[in-house]
């Protein structure tokens, strides 16, 4: 039996420390995982619209450094990440306009 053909999207907010536990997850740096079908290997066909440059907490200090963002009125614990993934299967991606 093949694989189901899908498109999974999460969008999901997240506080400032639990950015490292995201970086491990999304990077694919975890050494296990529940969801059985991911696999390590493929890790390097992920797209990434948009890369950190250095972890995703330095990025987002630096951010907040150079203005490009604002924690002024935040509590302590707010909610200050927003994160986007899709996940698509080849043939659901195919059908649907390809990788070009």
């Amino acid at each position: 039996m093949g694989k189901t053909d899908r498109c999974v999207v999460r969008n999901k907010a997240y506080r400032k420390a639990g950015l490292g536990i995201r970086e491990r997850h999304n990077e694919r740096k975890n050494s296990g995982y529940a969801n059985t079908d991911i696999d390590r290997a493929r890790a390097a066909l992920n797209v990434h619209f948009k890369r950190c440059e250095g972890s995703y907490a330095e990025t987002f200090e630096r951010m907040v450094e150079n203005g490009t963002i604002s924690t002024r009125g935040l509590k302590q614990d707010a909610k200050v990440v927003d994160e986007m993934v899709f996940d698509v299967n080849s043939a659901y991606f195919e059908r649907n306009g390809g990788y070009a």
